[in-house]
């Protein structure tokens, strides 16, 4: 069951695929499953194209996945962060599985066993199958295909290796199928050959040209009046322009649990009370093991290199077992021992052979390179046993040689062994990655190096200032239930008020560690008139290092904003506009019967600027800005001819083209454009037509209530 196993250490490259499915490991009637389930509300996490998704039926999914990642990583427990993404692409995995599969089954689309054969064992292997059955040959080895599939057939229902085969095929079925969907889609795809010509065309022709412009910000504000009207007009003429997702503020009063100045005291104390027992301490390491925030540092400091100029002074003139301190340095308070003082080398050049531990047997990793010391001490040659056993293939391939590196540079095992060896000397160390075995083959002059131990204690805030806290927040969300005096209390005490805009999935409020339980709280109501509650009926939340009493300030529906939210920037757009209309009436004055674009300049005070080799796909002209409407019109406009004022982004523009470049327009040069805008609307379109489908399947997403 060899190739079984090494479908589980894959764990990780197939949980990309598994996790990128579009369709789920479980039968698709499993949505439907539920019975009266899905009637109630109280249940329903989500409603998709009109399909109710029931909180059972996510929850066992996102069990069986959570099953799976343990069993692949080998790990007990996934670290909350890891659950969120399992549970995020469980989600997308649903929504998938119901609006494609409607598509498909509109369509026909399907994939036999046949093709799945293919993939697997005929002639057309799917990559993943490919990869995973390559040999160390590097060829792929059909044979042993079949020989797992019988092994598969023939183990037992519940064995993880069958459990993630089937989630490959499921994998495998998905990803073909929507491979056949957008093909469909591209093959609806046309470019017209006059298009193409026509913008390969505008794609190889190269204007430069004077322009001046005038700037809205020539005009006063205050000398634009915009009226209500026109602001409702503008609204509704361009409302597309005003649509919002779903989103709610809320207003929020920090209370910091601080550590208080009977903190400090307590705890620079405590440091002084320990320096008699540190000094008299043989065995640091254990001492800080045992007392210390932080575990001791086995880096050997040369003299200039420690941050703290008085503790470095104090370094390279003491003795060994020397105490500096009680001293403060970033909100804690340290005691720093002299531990060692040496003679080393800066630097060190070495090689190695690592050995890496098969389904995390070091013993046996250990036992491999005590091997390969035996050899080279009988004579064979680092170099060569590197290369035919080394793990490290970006070393191996050079004997092993890792080169000149200093101190600090490795994992702290490995440089203590590097950094502790003769010339020649052969070592074997255990570390993370495995074991190796190293042997330094150049050193650096040896310098004056001191090593010290820090015994350190961090200021932390008491039960008595966490109480403290924590009551200055109760009274204050006991005495400010209602809207009016919650914003009236904190301008009165001068209390520090945060905003907040969230989103139904917002994971974290920044400044708020763990903070999804307040997002969860503010959709749950629609009450914008008292405090928030916490699921213990407390208007009090506890984030960290902070108290928390909230308010639902604001909410936004899906749709359209409303005129009187978007007043000011519309508001902006009209005054832009008028500012507009001005400034052209005042060019075409001042350009009418100018022969020169310089007399437009004067006329108007400005400046004559040039822009040079300006494409009809250029971005943006240079000194300019963003400014597509100047540049498609530079691109059309006659040679040495005066344009006529052209409203822009920044202000109103008038050019003059001084020069065009075009490249000879071959039918070679056509295609090339054609196929490269043909890749480009296929790309584009494998992406856009899922969001046209998301957006027609009408989604009620309803995880807040439960996540």
């Amino acid at each position: 069951m060899a190739t079984l196993q090494k479908i589980r250490n894959r764990g990780v490259f197939i949980g990309i695929i598994i996790g990128g499915a579009l369709l789920a490991f479980i039968a698709g009637d499993a949505l439907k499953s539920g019975g009266s389930l899905l009637t109630n509300s109280r249940n329903e996490m989500a409603e998709i194209a009109g399909e109710s998704v029931n909180i059972r039926d996510f929850q066992n999914r996102f069990n069986h996945n959570l099953e799976v990642t343990k069993l692949m990583s080998g790990q007990n427990s996934i670290p909350a962060d890891q659950m969120d993404k399992i549970r995020e692409q469980v989600w997308q995995q649903m929504v998938q599985e119901i609006v494609m599969n409607r598509e498909y089954d509109e369509l026909g689309i399907s994939l036999t066993s046949q093709e799945l054969f293919d993939m697997i064992q005929g002639k057309n292997i799917d990559p993943t199958i490919r990869q995973l059955f390559t040999g160390e040959d590097g060829q792929f080895d059909k044979d042993n295909v079949v020989k797992t599939l019988k092994q598969l057939i023939a183990a037992p229902d519940g064995t993880p290796q069958k459990a993630y085969w089937l989630n490959i095929e499921e994998s495998l079925i998905a990803q073909r199928t929507l491979t056949k969907y957008n093909a469909l889609i591209a093959k609806g795809l046309y470019i017209p050959a006059a298009y193409a010509k026509n913008m390969a065309a505008n794609g190889s022709k190269k204007v430069s040209f004077d322009y001046v412009v005038k700037s809205y910000n020539s005009i006063s504000d205050s000398t634009v009046n915009v009226t209500a009207e026109e602001i409702k007009a503008y609204y509704n003429d361009h409302k597309e322009l005003f649509k919002q997702s779903e989103s709610r503020k809320i207003d929020y009063v920090p209370f910091n649990i601080e550590p208080s100045t009977d903190d400090f005291k307590y705890t620079e104390k405590w440091i002084a009370d320990m320096k008699a027992d540190f000094t008299a301490e043989e065995n640091v390491a254990q001492f800080l093991e045992l007392n210390s925030d932080t575990k001791f540092n086995t880096y050997y400091f040369a003299a200039g290199e420690n941050s703290n100029k008085a503790l470095d002074a104090f370094m390279f003139s003491g003795k060994k077992g020397d105490v500096y301190g009680p001293y403060d340095e970033k909100d804690a308070y340290k005691l720093a021992k002299i531990s060692d003082i040496r003679m080393m080398s800066d630097s060190v050049k070495a090689r190695h052979i690592l050995i890496r531990p098969v389904n995390g047997d070091f013993k046996a990793a250990e036992a491999k390179a005590d091997s390969l010391k035996q050899l080279l001490d009988k004579g064979a040659k680092f170099a060569d046993l590197a290369k035919t056993n080394s793990d490290d293939q970006g070393s191996a391939v050079n004997g092993g040689d890792l080169g000149w590196f200093t101190q600090g540079r490795m994992v702290p095992a490995f440089n203590d062994a590097a950094f502790s060896s003769k010339k020649n000397e052969v070592k074997i160390v255990k570390t993370q990655f495995g074991a190796h075995l190293i042997q330094v083959v150049g050193l650096s002059k040896p310098v004056k190096k001191v090593q010290i131990a820090v015994l350190d204690r961090k200021v932390e805030a008491s039960q008595k200032t966490f109480q403290a806290a924590y009551a200055a927040a109760r009274k204050f969300a006991g005495e400010n239930q209602d809207r009016a005096s919650f914003f009236k209390a904190i301008s009165e005490q001068n209390l520090t008020r945060r905003v907040a805009n969230l989103k139904k999935d917002t994971k974290l409020i920044p400044g708020l560690e763990s903070s999804r339980e307040l997002v969860r709280v503010a959709y749950n109501t629609d009450n914008m008139e008292t405090i928030l509650l916490n699921n213990d009926n407390s208007a009090v939340f506890e984030f960290g290092d902070k108290f928390v009493v909230a308010i639902l300030s604001d909410i936004k529906e899906e749709g359209y904003a409303s005129v009187t939210d978007v007043q000011a920037s519309v508001e902006r757009e009209v005054r832009k506009n008028k500012k507009a209309e001005m400034i052209i009436a005042s060019m075409a004055k001042n350009s009418k019967g100018a022969q020169s674009l310089l007399s437009v300049a004067q006329k108007e005070n400005l400046e004559v600027k040039n822009a040079a080799d300006v494409t009809f796909q250029s971005f943006q002209i240079p000194g300019a800005g963003i400014e597509p409407n100047v540049i498609a019109n530079a691109s059309n406009i006659e040679k040495g001819k005066l344009s006529a004022p052209i409203k822009g982004n920044q202000g109103v523009y008038m050019i003059l083209v001084n020069d065009i470049k075009e490249d000879a327009l071959t039918q070679d040069a056509i295609d090339v454009f054609k196929s490269r805008m043909t890749q480009n609307y296929q790309y584009r379109t494998n992406y856009q037509s899922m969001q046209v489908l998301r957006e027609n399947a009408d989604i009620v997403d309803k995880r807040y209530k439960f996540y």
